[in-house]
């Protein structure tokens, strides 16, 4: 009897296909630089390298706070400590290069492995590629030089697994072990990693129990689960990588200050009021998500319950939040490729079904298409030794502060924050920076926000901290808070930023003050 239970027809397991690595390599080069044509240095990027090269430096893992002086000497739990590290070793040993290497090695590990998930469902090399190009589009915009594409990596790691033994009826899970242990020093989305492994067990092993084939395969693929579970303590905080992603992730400050955080048609409304229209972006998700849903509806299945199961609540998931969009979209991926296949089957011929698959592609097509993957590498800048920033940085007033001799706490933007401890910790700290979900206190994070959106508690914020100076984009509300706030005066200004200090200082007596400079040119670092 057939091992895997269907609707629909009877599909039968999924027959494995040829590997599109051997179909057609360059096309699979190119799917990869799609995927990291978007190489831009984060804000948060800078608090990744600071704090990844305090830890190589002291050759140990925080325990403390000493960035802010609103925090001094609280308790830190980094649970992206060993990413920080990584990011951190490759920058000082590779510089901006190295960096662009580690991520194309993410990103082209992430979409082979994709592409071998879809195989392992019957889908041809055409549909596999296809899939993968469009997708490609719209990961993208989130393959940054982040700790999160490691979640995307070992996601997609996880992925083929699952997808592997759901159509063999075996795959070597219990990699998936130290797999956990790895991604929970990496970054928090182990847990959302440990929820994929967790439902896949329940549906999967539930679909058998119910085929009356015994409870073996549940109690296997359970007991791994929980290995995996166990295996992710294995940090040096322990369960305190856990409290530290539970206070990430269950912090509501954070859902109105941070875009990524926030409902992902809210988002979208967002940029297209502010004329950032993406919608290439727009099409290439909704195309993934839509296209699945289509093709499920067209060709039901059960044999593959457990993968659509995950597929929809990561898709869930990213409408929830707009950084969980690569999740949602790598796992449709997967029953797009699954269910697209049963529906071109469903339209063959009988004649038609036996045919011969098409061949790969030939030497001169590979060189062709090598050429314009190396063509568009070349032009998303791959071979170049700088990165693109995301918004102009204030290199002008932090040169005026450093020709002064000025230091001290700084209140300052918070896109600036973790540029202000790259550059001048520890000379000058911050009253609250990107580990904000992670680390800070909520009435911190509300006295920081009631600052940046002029909200009552602003002229509060600024008397009730030591701040010694403020930075600021003059385009922002806080401008507005500076500009009638009258123990401060400005002693610095340019295109991109303000500089504040208390008037009572001696930052204040600066002969010239305020000076009027240059922005510098936004250049990474």
């Amino acid at each position: 009897m057939n091992s895997h239970s269907q609707i629909g027809g009877g599909t039968g397991p999924a027959r494995r296909t040829e590997s599109m690595l051997r179909y057609s390599p360059a096309l699979v080069l190119i799917a990869v630089m799609i995927a990291d044509s978007v190489r831009i240095a984060d804000p948060d990027l800078y608090g990744h390298l600071r704090f990844g090269q305090q830890i190589l430096l002291a050759a140990r893992v925080p325990r403390f706070d000493t960035y802010s002086y609103s925090i001094t000497g609280l308790r830190w739990i980094s649970h992206e400590w060993l990413s920080d590290v990584l990011l951190s070793w490759v920058y000082l040993h590779g510089g901006v290069v190295g960096l662009k290497l580690m991520k194309l090695g993410c990103t082209g590990a992430i979409v082979v492995l994709l592409l071998e998930a879809m195989r392992e469902t019957g889908a041809s090399a055409v549909t596999q590629i296809s899939i993968m190009l469009v997708a490609g589009i719209r990961l993208s915009a989130q393959m940054q030089f982040r700790p999160q594409i490691f979640t995307y990596l070992l996601l997609a790691a996880l992925l083929m697994l699952l997808t592997r033994d759901n159509f063999r009826g075996r795959a070597a899970l219990w990699t998936t072990i130290p797999m956990f242990a790895l991604w929970a020093n990496l970054h928090g989305g182990f847990v959302i990693g440990l929820g994929v492994m967790g439902l896949y067990a329940i549906v999967r092993g539930g679909q058998e129990i119910a085929a009356g084939r015994g409870t073996a395969r549940f109690f296997h693929l359970a007991a791994v689960t929980s290995a995996c579970v166990v295996a992710t303590l294995l940090t040096p905080y322990g369960v305190g990588s856990w409290l530290s992603v539970f206070h990430t992730i269950g912090n509501p400050a954070m859902l109105r200050a941070i875009n990524e955080w926030q409902p992902l048609l809210s988002a979208m409304l967002a940029e297209y009021h502010s004329a950032n229209t993406l919608f290439v972006y727009d099409i290439s998700m909704f195309g993934i998500f839509f296209g699945a849903l289509a093709a499920i509806a067209f060709s039901p299945s059960t044999d593959d319950l457990a993968l659509i199961a995950i597929a929809a609540v990561l898709v869930a998931s990213a409408f929830v939040q707009v950084r969980n969009v690569p999740l949602g979209m790598m796992a449709a991926m997967i029953p797009l490729a699954r269910h697209a296949t049963l529906a071109l089957r469903a339209r063959r011929t009988p004649r038609s079904i036996g045919a011969v698959p098409p061949r790969p592609i030939s030497l001169l097509g590979q060189i062709i298409l090598s050429i314009a993957a190396v063509a568009l590498a070349a032009e998303t800048g791959l071979f170049s030794g700088t990165l693109g920033l995301t918004e102009p940085y204030p290199s002008g007033a932090l040169a005026f502060m450093r020709a002064h001799g000025l230091s001290g706490n700084m209140l300052c933007e918070y896109s600036w924050n973790d540029y202000v401890i790259f550059h001048e910790w520890p000379r000058d700290k911050v009253f609250l920076d990107s580990r904000f979900e992670m680390i800070y206190p909520r009435p911190i994070i509300e006295a920081y926000l009631a600052f940046t959106f002029d909200r009552a508690g602003a002229a509060q914020t600024l008397a009730g901290f030591p701040n010694d100076f403020v930075l600021i984009n003059p385009t922002t509300v806080a401008a507005d808070v500076m500009a009638s706030a009258a123990k401060w005066t400005l002693i610095y200004s340019d295109s991109d930023s303000f500089l504040y200090a208390r008037r009572d200082s001696g930052a204040a007596r600066i002969a010239g003050a305020p000076v009027r400079g240059t922005a510098l040119a936004p250049i990474f670092p």
